[in-house]
């Protein structure tokens, strides 16, 4: 393993990190974001980072999983940290309590950073602090939130640190997101030491090969196949013209789709088609969200259209994908 050397950080340390906990919150994304904060304190021999568990009140709160978890504190005690992240589920955002709300903003105003994991960033979107930032909530709630606060930014990434606001989908999103935000205040001799730990951590008898991302795969063939790819997933709920596609990455209509044929096999419509198709089997297996609702966050017009093209790509209508797991979505929904 490599030695990490400690540097000075090339910003101002964040030091101090709570972590409030919601209802059904995932206690995955909470232990993934906890870890490289141990990490960094272990690795580089000193106390760099102070954290707690916090609910509103004080009393225990339920994982989505039921376990109940026990805070090591209330919101509103008097100890102000540096960055408060909000964790929450993978289900759809839900009304939030107005103190919490005056509270989070008032934080905000004293300059703390505030952080989402999950469906927690339906709070911070409510509290007007979204407000001209990228974001990445969960899935669930991308719909409505993009509807609700049109003024936010929905990022296609699974976590963003845009400023002074951290957000994450949930999940392996959140390690990733905390590993990010320590490489930014540490430095990258520490981030790199964290990762390397992490990836000794998790040994398999079978070692799995890096993945590559088709993207990645098509950046040396050619880079502005690429770019019109990340452009197709970044827009997925409003599917860009493929006469503006072309001209966005300085190329005409015929020569994007012969690009498309002879490193793809297939045309950017269909392409395209087939990415918002697999976005909706997503949203459809993993959340609780209506059919139609799941059609029109996808960039169809019609739940009928969708219902059409999902069976013809699939060979399933979409609402039978949910029809083996009554008990999930049933769940999902409270």
């Amino acid at each position: 393993m490599t030695a990490y050397t400690p540097l000075p950080p090339t910003r101002p340390a964040l030091e101090s990190i709570g972590f409030l906990l919601l209802e059904d919150f995932s206690l995955i994304a909470l232990a993934g974001a906890l870890e490289p904060l141990r990490l960094a304190n272990q690795l580089s021999g000193r106390g760099l980072y102070r954290w707690r568990t916090l609910t509103l009140d004080g009393t225990p709160v339920r994982a989505a999983n039921q376990m109940q978890v026990s805070p090591e504190g209330r919101l509103d005690d008097g100890a102000v940290p540096d960055v408060l992240i909000l964790c929450g589920g993978d289900g759809p955002g839900t009304l939030s309590d107005p103190a919490l709300l005056a509270r989070l903003r008032s934080l905000a105003e004293s300059g703390v950073h505030l952080g989402a994991l999950g469906s927690a960033s339906w709070p911070l979107a409510e509290a007007g602090l979204l407000q001209g930032y990228e974001c990445s909530p969960a899935w669930s709630c991308r719909v409505d939130l993009r509807e609700r606060f049109p003024g936010i930014a929905l990022s296609p990434q699974p976590y963003v640190l845009d400023r002074d606001r951290y957000t994450a989908v949930g999940g392996s999103a959140a390690l990733e997101l905390m590993l990010q935000l320590i490489g930014r205040n540490q430095g990258p001799a520490l981030l790199g030491a964290i990762s390397e730990t992490l990836t000794f951590g998790q040994l398999r008898s079978d070692p799995a090969p890096p993945r590559l991302t088709l993207r990645d795969a098509l950046a040396s063939a050619h880079p502005r196949l690429q770019e019109v790819i990340a452009l197709m997933e970044a827009n997925l709920e409003e599917p860009i013209d493929l006469d503006d596609l072309a001209s966005f990455v300085e190329l005409s209509r015929r020569q994007l789709e012969r690009l498309f044929q002879k490193y793809l096999r297939c045309s950017p419509s269909r392409y395209y088609l087939k990415l918002r198709l697999l976005r909706a089997r997503q949203l459809l297996r993993q959340t609780p969200l209506p059919v139609v609702q799941v059609a029109l966050g996808c960039g169809f017009l019609s739940a009928q259209n969708f219902s059409k093209c999902y069976r013809e790509h699939f060979g399933i209508a979409p609402s039978n994908e949910r029809l083996d797991k009554p008990q999930r979505c049933h769940a999902a929904m409270h």
